[in-house]
């Protein structure tokens, strides 16, 4: 077990000799520490005891509490963050350079890469000439994104509009592969519809990974390149996200594909759905093998460590960046 996913009102979390114990109503079990990388609290009233934090603290264990639209409200890390002043001097000098029009390349570039490769995974399942169009119009573009040349703004403003066709491609030809009775019909944040709503939750958890990897970097999660910067929002962790967004999309397209559905009450995702989307996407990160940079296979939750590494490296001026696309 690497990452422990806590639900359900009443739970209580202590620590005795090396041991998480976890007590409800009806079940007691007890996990060691060394077993564990990561303790999600997925809802609320769910009581720790302060020992049981300390313990986690001496143990590297990242402990992280969501919020009802699965955003990390608020988390406790390992402090053991790599060369941190160095590495956001170099990030901030980064910004409008032409280090920053690279990083952004290659952050869309991958981004409709993976899009195209979720299209034609399922291309080859179905055979449906609709995807096989639709992802080689998407990774054309994705092409023309890691070509662009241009001054920062220029870039940002083009690579924009690069992703804006995309998105007008990618999302209707995923509607096509979604159960109808789920109601889907374009991506929209704001719609309260199953699948939007879903997404929305998913999207919130890779938030909260993608940020706990840029610290541990020793980047600034508020200084961002793509996303403009906004008081009080990890700009950066929603760049870094644009690689791995695609973990998200095919996650819960093959739950839907496999007959399950979400509820939303008054907007939001119930309980037992919440508790389902956060199981499976930690699943996808921990067993889903992939590559990057060379051909050790990792999964996915290292691949995002690695790509963030990467990312500082390249901002100190040790390395180049490429961008992560999957291996589909």
């Amino acid at each position: 077990m690497k990452t422990l996913i806590v639900s359900g009102y009443g739970v209580r979390l202590r620590y005795r000799k090396g041991l998480m114990l976890i007590e409800s109503k009806n079940e007691k079990n007890e996990v060691p520490l060394t077993d564990l990388e990561q303790v999600v609290i997925e809802t609320g009233g769910v009581w720790f005891s302060s020992k049981l934090i300390r313990k986690m603290v001496e143990y590297g264990i990242d402990f992280i509490v969501l919020d009802h639209r699965g955003y990390p409200a608020g988390r406790l890390y390992p402090p053991f963050i790599s060369r941190t002043v160095e590495t956001r001097r170099a990030q901030y000098a980064a910004y409008e350079s032409w280090r920053g029009v690279h990083v952004m390349r290659e952050l869309v570039y991958s981004k409709l890469a993976n899009q195209a490769g979720l299209l034609k995974r399922y291309y080859m399942y179905t055979i449906m000439e609709e995807l096989k169009d639709a992802y080689k119009k998407i990774i054309e573009l994705a092409y023309r994104a890691r070509m662009l040349e241009a001054e920062f703004e220029e870039a940002r403003e083009k690579l924009r509009q690069l992703e804006a066709e995309a998105a007008r491609i990618y999302w209707p030809s995923l509607s096509i592969l979604i159960p109808k009775e789920l109601g889907f019909n374009s991506r929209d944040q704001d719609s309260e519809d199953l699948v939007n709503t879903s997404l929305n939750y998913a999207y919130g958890i890779l938030y909260g990974e993608s940020w706990k990897v840029l610290v541990l970097a020793g980047l600034d999660p508020y200084a961002g390149f793509m996303h403009t910067d906004r008081s009080g929002k990890p700009v950066l962790a929603f760049d870094l996200i644009e690689m791995f967004r695609f973990t998200a999309d095919s996650t819960l397209l093959a739950m839907y594909r496999h007959g399950w559905k979400p509820r939303v009450l008054n907007g939001l995702l119930d309980y037992e759905s919440r508790a389902r989307i956060v199981e499976s996407i930690m699943k996808t990160l921990e067993n889903t093998k992939t590559r990057y940079i060379d051909e050790t296979p990792i999964t996915l939750r290292q691949a995002m460590k690695k790509v963030t590494m990467r990312l500082a490296s390249f901002l100190r001026g040790e390395s180049g960046f490429e961008g992560f696309v999957h291996g589909w």
